[in-house]
């Protein structure tokens, strides 16, 4: 048996320590940030979790991947909002009251207003309401930092403090780590979607 196959948490380091980690935060940002359902906590964090020394790295290409898929979704916004709109409410969690909210709490083209701690609402009804109502494009980018700064942070902060502190810890128990980490978001998501 490799030492890969035996140690989970040697390969996923390899992959938060090179290109590979930028490239699958990233693209995982940009696709959260249009359709994709699931944020790009849940990879970033465990990345984060194994090589605490990469945080402003992976953070830095979540940023650049959620700004440029909220460009992306600000433009389709723009150009059919029928479709996008339909494809939203196909998404799990995702409802016409929803949608409402986001209309209202970005009426007044704050950034901040989209500011987020815990589970709420996705950044792509955001980037739609924004797109469908009388902000502009600037104060939607920098909303959009202030959003994965305060949904993504805070727990990403926890868990590089979690893997600056117990390394030890978790590599002599990276499979049950990797158990709990899965399974909490499973129910996280179970509950938010429900």
């Amino acid at each position: 048996m490799s030492s890969t196959v035996a140690r989970p948490f040697a390969r996923l380091e390899r992959i938060a320590n090179g290109p590979a980690g930028i490239a699958l935060v990233g693209a995982w940002a940009f696709a959260e940030a249009i359709f994709f359902p699931i944020i790009p906590d849940a990879a970033i964090g465990l990345l984060v979790l194994v090589a605490p020394r990469r945080i402003v790295v992976l953070f830095a290409a979540l940023l650049a991947g959620a700004l440029v898929g909220t460009a992306v979704m600000y433009a389709l916004s723009l150009i059919a909002p029928g479709a996008v709109e339909s494809m939203l409410l196909a998404l799990p969690g995702i409802d016409e009251a929803m949608l409402a909210t986001a209309q209202d709490t970005v009426a007044a083209g704050d950034p901040a207003s989209i500011a987020l701690i815990g589970a709420g609402t996705p950044l792509k009804v955001y980037t739609y309401a924004w797109a469908t109502g009388p902000a502009t494009p600037l104060a939607l980018a920098v909303g959009a930092v202030i959003n994965r700064i305060t949904r993504i942070g805070p727990v990403l902060l926890l868990l590089a403090a979690l893997g600056w502190l117990a390394p030890g810890f978790l590599r002599r128990h990276d499979r049950l780590t990797l158990a709990v980490y899965a399974s909490a978001y499973v129910v996280l998501y179970a509950i938010y979607w429900s």
